[in-house]
Parts: C-alpha cells; sequence; structure tokens
C-alpha cells in the first residue's frame, strides 16, 4: 500500500554456548548438555550463535577432558542451519601469546573446515596490525569476518578514534563490524552516540557486545537499537545478567512490541531458558559471588571474568580482604601501561602486575613475563605512550620493539609437528599443541586412557559409620581452580622419621614422604633437602637465599639444578599464575644447594622452592 513503510528488522546472536557460560561457570558447561537444545536454538530464528572460541578451547583440553575440535564437529552437526559463530584473539587465537603467521591460517582454515562460518577478530590493544592475518585467513577459507574493536574509556579513547577503527576494519575487508564491550562500560547514551556515527561513517552491518555487569546492558541495547544497530549479542534469560548479557526473551519482547523485527520463536526461546535453568543447578560448583551486577566496574574496568580470577587468586593467599586494594591498583597500572583495553590477555596481564604490586607491596617489584613481554612491544602497540619509568625498569631501550610482533616469530608448524610425532596424528592435535603445549600433552595422555573430566561438584557424603572415623582412601582436590582426583594405593615402611605413601593422582602414581609434625617442626629450620617432594617445601623461617614465589600457582619449567652457579635476579622458575607466566629470580649470587619443585606441582608463597647460598 502506498504510504507503508518496511518494518526495521534487528537480528539476534546467542551466546549461552559461548561466553554466557564462561562468565558465570568458569567455561565449564560440558557438551553433553549443550547438545539437547541445539535442535531448539536452531530453529530459534538466530542470526548466528556463539559456539567456540575465546577460552573455551583452553577450558575442555584443561579442565573437561574434551577434544574442542571434536566440540565443533558436534555443535555443527546439531546446528546446520543457523551459521556457528566464534571469538578470535587476533594473533593470539585463542592463547595469550601471539603466535606465527603460519600457525594462525593453519588455525582458521581448520576453524573453518570443522564448522564455523563467522569469525569475529579482535586485539586486545586495537592494534590493527595483529589482524592482518587473521582477516587474511578467514577470506581465504570462505568464512566471514567480523571486525571487532574493544570498547573502552580513558583520557585517549574517543567516539571519533572508535569511528576511525571501524572504518580501517572495513577497508580490511570485514562483512560487520563489531563494538565489543567487554566489560559493560558501554552507558545508553553512549551507545545511542557511538552507533549513530558508525552508521555514517561505514556501509556495513552494525553488531553491539556488551555485558551487563554494571547492569545497563537492556538499556544500552535499546538505545542502540533506536540508533540504527544491526544485530546484537544475548543470552538465555537462566544465563543472563550479571557479568553475561541481556537476556534474549526481554530484549525480543521488548522490541516486538516496539514494532521490531527479530525473527525470533518466544515460544522456543522460552524452552531454551528452561533447559539452561536446569542444567546451570549442575554446575553451582563453579558459580561466583563476582559474577553478578557491579556499578563499580565503571570506575575499574575489570571484565567479571577477571575479577572472579583475583578473587579465587587472593582467596588462596587468605588476602580476599585486600581486593579492594587490588582493583583500585589495577586503574593505576593500566595508566603506566598505556591505557590498554582490558580483555583477554591484556586484562590478565594488567590485573595480573595489580595483585602482585599489592601483595609485595612495592609497585613493580616482581615483573611478570607477560608484562616484560608487553612492556617490551610483543603484545603490539598500545594505545598511549607506556610510563618510561615502568619501562625502563622492566626492558632496555635495545630490548623494545615497534614492528608487527608476529614479524619476529619464526613459522612453528613444522617443528611442532615433528615434537609432537606419533602422539597427535591429524592437523587439529598439532594446533591444540602449539596453543597449549604441556596442556595438550597432558589431554592426548588424558584422552588415550580414558581418564574422565573433573567432577561438577563434592561427591556427597555417606551415611555415618558406627566405626572409627578413618581419613577417605579416595577424594578429590581443589587447587587454583584444577580439580584432582586422588586415591591412596598403599603406604611403606617409615624410613628415617618419613613414611612414604604411593598415591594415584589422576591414575598417575606419586610417592609422597609424609613426616610427624612432632618430629619435623623443632628439626626443619635451616636444613637443606636436594628432594623434590615432601617435607622440603613446608614453611619456614625464611634466610638469604631461599627463592619463593609472589603468588600460587603452577611451576611449569625449572630452570637449575642443584651444583648451579647464578647471579642475583637471574630466573630459576617459571610458575604460571592466572594463566601468565611469571620468572622467578634468585635474590643473591651463589651456588644452587636444592630444587624443591618439578614441573606441575603447585607452589605457594610460604614454600621455598629453590635454595641459592
Amino acid at each position: 500500500m502506498p504510504g507503508t513503510t518496511k518494518p526495521r528488522t534487528v537480528r539476534f546472536t546467542d551466546l549461552t554456548l559461548r561466553d554466557a557460560h564462561q562468565c558465570l561457570l568458569a567455561t565449564r558447561m560440558r557438551t553433553e548438555d549443550m547438545l539437547p537444545v541445539c535442535e531448539k536454538l536452531d530453529r530459534a530464528g538466530f542470526w548466528s550463535l556463539e559456539v567456540w572460541g575465546g577460552a573455551t578451547f583452553d577450558t575442555c583440553l584443561r579442565f573437561l577432558r574434551e577434544d574442542p575440535w571434536e566440540r565443533l564437529r558436534r555443535l555443527k552437526a546439531a546446528l546446520p542451519k543457523t551459521p556457528l559463530q566464534m571469538l578470535l584473539r587476533g594473533q593470539n587465537l585463542v592463547g595469550y601469546r601471539h603466535y606465527a603467521d603460519d600457525t594462525v591460517s593453519r588455525f582458521v582454515e581448520r576453524a573453518a573446515e570443522n564448522g564455523i562460518q563467522i569469525f569475529r577478530i579482535f586485539d586486545a590493544l586495537n592494534d590493527l596490525r595483529n589482524l592482518k592475518t587473521t582477516i587474511k585467513a578467514t577470506i581465504k577459507a570462505g568464512g566471514r569476518v567480523e571486525g571487532a574493536f574493544c570498547y573502552t574509556t580513558s583520557p585517549v579513547h574517543s567516539v571519533d578514534g572508535f569511528v576511525d577503527l571501524a572504518r580501517r576494519l572495513e577497508d580490511m575487508g570485514c562483512d560487520t563490524i563489531c563494538v565489543k564491550d567487554m566489560a559493560g562500560l558501554l552507558t545508553p547514551q553512549a551507545a545511542y552516540d557511538l552507533v549513530r556515527k558508525l552508521k555514517k561513517a561505514i556501509r556495513l552491518p552494525v553488531h553491539l557486545h556488551s555485558h551487563d555487569t554494571a547492569g545497563m546492558a537492556v538499556a544500552t541495547h535499546l538505545k542502540a537499537v533506536e540508533a540504527g544497530v544491526d544485530i546484537i549479542d544475548t543470552a538465555a534469560s537462566s544465563m543472563a545478567g550479571g557479568t553475561s548479557h541481556p537476556p534474549t526473551e526481554t530484549m525480543a519482547a521488548i522490541l516486538s512490541a516496539a514494532g521490531v523485527e527479530t525473527g525470533l520463536d518466544l515460544s522456543l526461546l522460552t524452552e531454551v531458558a528452561e533447559h539452561f535453568r536446569k542444567v546451570r543447578k549442575t554446575y553451582k560448583a563453579f558459580e561466583t559471588d563476582y559474577a553478578g551486577i557491579d556499578p563499580n566496574v565503571i570506575l575499574y574496568q575489570v571484565p567479571g571474568g577477571m575479577t572472579s580470577n583475583l578473587a579465587i587468586q587472593l582467596k588462596e593467599q587468605n588476602a580476599l580482604h585486600r581486593m579492594p586494594e587490588v582493583l583500585a591498583e589495577v586503574p593505576r597500572v593500566r595508566e603506566d601501561f598505556g591505557f590498554p583495553p582490558l580483555v583477554t590477555p591484556s586484562s590478565q596481564i594488567v590485573g595480573t602486575q595489580a595483585t602482585l604490586n599489592v601483595l609485595t607491596g612495592e609497585r613493580y617489584k616482581v615483573l611478570t613475563s607477560e608484562t616484560k613481554n608487553y612492556l617490551r612491544g610483543l603484545y603490539g602497540r598500545p594505545p598511549a605512550p607506556i610510563n618510561p619509568d615502568v619501562q625502563k625498569k622492566a626492558v632496555s631501550d635495545e630490548e623494545r620493539v615497534d614492528v608487527r610482533p608476529a614479524d619476529l616469530i619464526p613459522p612453528e608448524w613444522e617443528k611442532a609437528a615433528a615434537d609432537l610425532g606419533g602422539r597427535g596424528g591429524i592437523a587439529e592435535d598439532v594446533l591444540s599443541y602449539i596453543l597449549f603445549p604441556k596442556v595438550a600433552l597432558d589431554f592426548f595422555d588424558a584422552r588415550e586412557k580414558g581418564i574422565p573430566p573433573e567432577p561438577l561438584s563434592a561427591a556427597a557424603p555417606e551415611a555415618a559409620s558406627p566405626g572409627p572415623i578413618m581419613a577417605p582412601s579416595e577424594f578429590n582436590i581443589h587447587v587454583h581452580g584444577e580439580t584432582y582426583h586422588v586415591k591412596v594405593g598403599g603406604a611403606g615402611h617409615p624410613v628415617g622419621g618419613r613414611r612414604p605413601y604411593f598415591l594415584y593422582v589422576d591414575d598417575h602414581l606419586e610417592e609422597v614422604l609424609v613426616e610427624s609434625l612432632v618430629e619435623i617442626v623443632p628439626s626443619f629450620a635451616g636444613r637443606i633437602d636436594d628432594s623434590v617432594g615432601g617435607v622440603s617445601r613446608r614453611p619456614r623461617a625464611m634466610e638469604e637465599g631461599d627463592v619463593t614465589t609472589a603468588m600460587p600457582g603452577t611451576v611449569v619449567s625449572v630452570k637449575v639444578k642443584p651444583g648451579d652457579t647464578v647471579k642475583r635476579g637471574d630466573t630459576v622458575l617459571i610458575v604460571e599464575a592466572m594463566k601468565m607466566e611469571n620468572e622467578i629470580h634468585t635474590p643473591i649470587d651463589g651456588e644452587v644447594k636444592a630444587v624443591h619443585v618439578r614441573e606441575g606441582e603447585s607452589v605457594n608463597p610460604d614454600e621455598v622452592l629453590v635454595v641459592v647460598r
């Protein structure tokens, strides 16, 4: 009819199968809990379904004992109609460092072959040099490129600057542009102003991704729709809110009532939400007090997942009461580092450094390896100049680089395939190994032996027995976010006051020497023990030359052995904490008298790890 206008259409991307459970449930949702509802998700009318990338790859290997590639294939088979989407960290892929161009190209190729059709690609520093290879590889593989810029606020960020990034992404060949508001900082009015300017400046569809951390997401999305946004991100209502995203049903109902077409089936959405409402209960062990609405995020800008991570680290050191100090330190570190947007991996780098600054009582007394690499320029170019005093403390002028970081990384594929040998027979296994070497090898072992994943919750206590109370012979231990299944195999005869116990830890036989506290306490101080287990790491009065770690973590590399000569500042260990590798240095010149740890062991700040005299 003359005078009629076509109804406005806004499409939806569902994040329940990826970002929602990453934010609320520590990324622990298993594929078996996704598959039963896939048929309904596929018919619901979404523009795309985000199912892969981000932290899911790491978590599948590390905790769930699932092959992330197999998860993708199974989801693709169960979701044949709706395009599948992934989150890709540019040159970081789904890891925490930059990878060589040959690895990046092969990863994108295999991801497309296994079912990903839309690649949302971003760089933590908005350094578009770090997106060049991934965008080129996606186009070659026949995928659609959604170029994303990370939204943040600071003295050096502006709406015009973000619009310029969008124009450059369009020129690089992107198919859509995403505003990635990972911390939920985008206010409704800021969303309106930004989207309106984007729609005038570029020809591509604009996609909004924003979290509800500050409680603004519904209002922010509505103002973005008013300004002309084309696609919005939501999650099923039972997996929405807080550090997650606005609820799909709510947004669809509001827009439908306003005459906006969404293409969604509300009855199916209700069934999807009910499925995840039941599923979520089984993951209660991974819920956190820091996943709710927190308007203070506007001040400290830490994404929800990072807040939870910081809380866990501090709790393990009986320092949770210092959380306000850490959150207050984060903006100061961020300013020193040139105001990077806080998103993986920059959020881990800044957050871990802020924690170290607080716990050690001296700013930048301890620097993580990633902090040094960041200050050297190996993550890219930050939005603003770095504090020169901090940079000088970490690296010399000669060590700094200003080229695209990946230009310094030699090809990795052939060497990794040769190192892996027969342990991984397909390209996907080689890629998993390149991304997470130790974690992938552990996964391959578990896959071969059929070792089950971590339990979803502690086993229910058995009924009380009239007999004597005994220590359990089979139990689970939770350490730094990882769960180990322990079974006591037996005990040996005491030797020198210590009794050996034989334990199966995730089916790996370990010998642990246990010494009576009555005997050990008076005699332990000052003793040097060259063993790597047992009592040698018990807390004691620290002496000059005792090497400790500032944060709990896992030893990933031991750089010295007893008898080695070291100089003050030499790296003796590398410990992974909060997914960041930290170099542990000797405080004095001397000879290594004892090494009390080995690779793969968990360590705490009150333990002597290496003795130098």
